[in-house]
């Protein structure tokens, strides 16, 4: 895995999460698909701290995220876009995982 900017790749997750428009109408989906992944991310990022990420972490966490956009059912181009942001900023790279668009 190529040099990760571990704080800048947790807030560009947790923007992401943020900006994303929510497309779903089912709040008790919203909260375990939504609040509860971010949730988990936030208390992640805390845990790994200054330290650097390792692929199976950075595995992890988009996974979540992932989790949450098919929950907010954002589009696939959106999607996409926030991943390209998420790689720019952060240094990581969905090749250099085990993670695919």
């Amino acid at each position: 895995m190529t040099d990760i900017d571990t704080e800048a790749f947790f807030g560009a997750v947790l923007k992401t999460i943020a900006a994303t428009r929510n497309h779903g109408t089912d709040q008790g989906e919203y909260a375990s698909g939504v609040l509860e992944p971010a949730a988990r991310i936030r208390a992640f990022e805390e845990e790994v701290g200054d330290r650097r990420l390792t692929s199976t972490e950075a595995e992890e966490v988009l996974g979540l995220l992932e989790a949450t956009l098919r929950t907010k059912r954002t589009p696939d181009e959106e999607r996409e876009y926030y991943l390209q942001y998420i790689e720019m900023v952060s240094g990581i790279t969905r090749a250099s995982l085990d993670v695919s668009a």
